[in-house]
């Protein structure tokens, strides 16, 4: 059965074509190997490249291993950046996933593809694998061990998702992740864990943001309803009903990618798309104090900012936009904490969304559903982690109490 993949000229000698020392111009193509083992290779000479180019492929659509859209077969005997490319466009293009999580996916390949580079997919064992994953967990940068574990985990799973594939396409035989053998990497990256800002951090932010009103207000309405930061910024005044004090939450800043015929990042722009995951469009209603604050967001952004006010208009704009881009805003917000002199240089977007679930978790009358509804999580666990910790601080809290119950003449005392 032949497996395919697009026919591509290589630069600088990296795959299948060269130059014959008598000027002329090779196109190789490794077929595999025989019943013996011996590797099978066929070559086509020109004059140019694009003569050998063009011979092979005639040779190979003759044999009956290229198709009508110039592809060739994949195998063991494929290079590296062949068999990444190849699950790229036929893998991950048009799969369904999102452009953000293909550009984070085709970012932690070009680990696998720099650690290989050279070698045949088909040398790539368990062991070779390991001592991959060994390379990312022991590489340093300026000091300090470079990946952490969100890093490792992600490589870990599109990795073994290209072997998976490979396997049901009968590229492979085998899987090299899918055995005990196989060790699952553990980070010696140290990652600050994100913590919920206190009401000290709160007072900094507020006093630091005031006088930049285009991110004051998003902050603001984050830090009070737990909205994602690309929700809060793709919201759109018909979004939002002032008379019943509510909130539609459908849509958010994403980015939207144009990519090569080889896999590649082209270019990209920020575009409205779907929530987070589809799932998290929701309508939360809110205090009359975040309505209060999108009405004087309303009367002071004709003064500030480049905002529009149709329905279909985005609710934040800033001096040069009718629109934040997320890069821009999260630029701005830590351009203003640097500015103010307050201590607080930057800040994780992330925490706000953070704060809200933790303050949530420990009012004695919320629950899971209260939280999940909010924040727009789907899966209980999410939301759980909340509630877990802060199950976790009480508990710590009851056992110093009972401790100094049982010092002051208890019966354990």
């Amino acid at each position: 059965m032949s497996k395919k993949v697009q026919f591509t000229r290589r630069a600088n000698g990296e795959g299948s074509v060269y130059q014959i020392k008598d000027g002329r111009f090779g196109a190789a193509i490794s077929l595999g190997k025989d019943e013996t083992g011996k590797r099978l290779r066929h070559v086509e000479t020109g004059k140019t490249e694009q003569e050998a180019i063009d011979k092979m492929k005639r040779w190979l659509s003759k044999n009956g291993y290229m198709g009508e859209e110039n592809t060739i077969i994949i195998n063991g005997q494929s290079t590296i950046d062949e068999f990444v490319e190849e699950f790229k466009i036929k893998g991950l293009l048009g799969s369904g996933i999102s452009d953000v999580t293909l550009e984070n996916y085709s970012y932690v390949l070009k680990y696998f593809q720099r650690y290989f580079k050279g070698k045949r997919i088909g040398m790539v064992d368990t062991d070779e694998i390991n001592r991959f994953f060994a390379w990312m967990v022991n590489f340093m940068e300026n000091g300090k061990y470079r990946y952490s574990q969100v890093t490792l985990d992600r490589t870990v799973y599109v990795v073994n998702r290209m072997f998976v594939r490979a396997v049901r396409k009968e590229y492979l035989s085998t899987n090299p992740m899918d055995t005990e053998e196989f060790k699952a990497p553990r980070s010696k990256k140290k990652t600050a864990k994100i913590t919920a800002l206190t009401q000290e951090d709160i007072n900094i932010l507020k006093n630091a943001l005031m006088g930049n009103q285009t991110v004051y207000t998003v902050v603001a309405l984050m830090s009070a309803t737990g909205m994602r930061t690309q929700e809060a910024l793709g919201l759109q005044w018909g979004d939002i009903d002032f008379e019943n004090a509510t909130i539609h939450i459908q849509r958010a800043v994403t980015e939207e990618i144009a990519w090569d015929s080889h896999g590649n990042k082209i270019s990209a722009k920020t575009i409205l798309g779907p929530t987070k995951n589809g799932s998290s469009e929701r309508k939360i209603a809110v205090p009359e104090g975040v309505i209060n604050l999108l009405k004087q967001w309303r009367e002071t952004a004709p003064l500030v900012s480049k905002t529009q006010f149709l329905e279909s208009d985005r609710v934040f704009g800033n001096s040069k936009s009718p629109s934040w881009t997320y890069a821009g805003f999260r630029s701005s917000v830590n351009n203003s904490l640097k500015k103010s002199g307050s201590g607080m240089d930057s800040l994780r977007l992330h925490r706000l969304r953070h704060t809200v679930a933790t303050m949530l978790s420990n009012e004695p009358d919320s629950n899971i559903f209260n939280i999940m509804q909010l924040l727009g999580h789907t899966q209980i666990k999410t939301a759980q982690k909340y509630i877990d910790t802060q199950t976790r601080e009480r508990a710590e809290k009851n056992r110093e109490l009972l401790g100094r119950l049982s010092a002051n003449g208890g019966l354990c005392g």
